[in-house]
């Protein structure tokens, strides 16, 4: 069985010597199953580093490095609207093996906003994989994905992470991502969270509320309640450009 050194060294000659589809399937088979290098909170600021820039010279020679792997996955997500559904598939199983065992999140959430382009039933397999996984920068990309294709599946994924992540930063993502949907769909799941003991998942709902309904009750979540209950509620009166700019203004007290 080939080492991953051997995978990374095949996919590395592959990208020199074929075309760029080609080159992109080679490199993606052999870099799903490597670790390669992984990244880390500081690698912004690694990428400045006349040290490290020296680093991943260095490691480039032995094979596709951690930038590598994230052109390619951007290089991927700007052709696969073009390409045939024979190699959009052979496409999704590639992501979706990134997105089970690429020990990087940053390649796992790349990976999840690429696939989200494909409509197989693959393609869902791998965001609700992506849905649970432990790193939240991942889930937040799923939560993003599954607003951008729409469909049944994705509205059940995200009330269900809109109810039940332990990220309050996901919640959120996944309430905003409801937003795009009939408001009888969601409606339910919408009102139980203006219950919700975290305001800022209750403001969440009140701007998703707010693109559905064209109501402004602001964060005045009573008021929604009642709204959302059937009542006539008036909206309240909005600031004139004047007010507006006038409280724009910074205080001196």
């Amino acid at each position: 069985m080939p080492s991953k050194q051997n995978l990374v060294s095949q996919a590395s000659r592959a990208v020199s010597c074929l075309g760029t589809t080609a080159a992109l399937g080679t490199l993606a088979f052999g870099l799903a199953l490597a670790s390669g290098c992984t990244d880390g909170p500081f690698y912004q600021m690694k990428k400045m580093n006349p040290y490290f820039q020296s680093q991943w010279k260095k490691d480039r020679a032995l094979g596709p490095t951690f930038t590598d792997r994230l052109a390619e996955l951007d290089l991927l997500q700007s052709q696969l609207a073009r390409m045939p559904e024979a190699e959009q598939q052979q496409w999704t199983e590639q992501l979706s093996r990134i997105i089970q065992k690429d020990p990087s999140a940053e390649m796992r959430a790349r990976a999840v906003a690429t696939v989200a382009q494909l409509p197989s039933d693959s393609a869902v397999t791998a965001l609700n994989f992506a849905s649970g996984d432990d790193v939240e920068k991942v889930r937040l990309a799923a939560c993003h994905a599954w607003k951008l294709r729409g469909g049944e599946a994705a509205r059940d994924m995200l009330m269900s992470l809109a109810e039940t992540d332990e990220s309050t930063s996901v919640r959120q993502a996944a309430i905003e991502g409801l937003s795009v949907f009939e408001l009888n769909e969601v409606k339910s799941t919408l009102i139980k969270l203006l219950s919700d003991r975290s305001p800022a998942v209750q403001f969440q709902v009140a701007q998703s509320l707010k693109s559905l309904t064209g109501r402004d009750y602001g964060g005045d979540f009573e008021t929604w309640k009642q709204f959302m209950a059937g009542e006539e509620v008036p909206e309240p009166p909005q600031p004139s450009l004047a007010e507006r700019a006038w409280n724009s203004l910074p205080s001196w007290k």
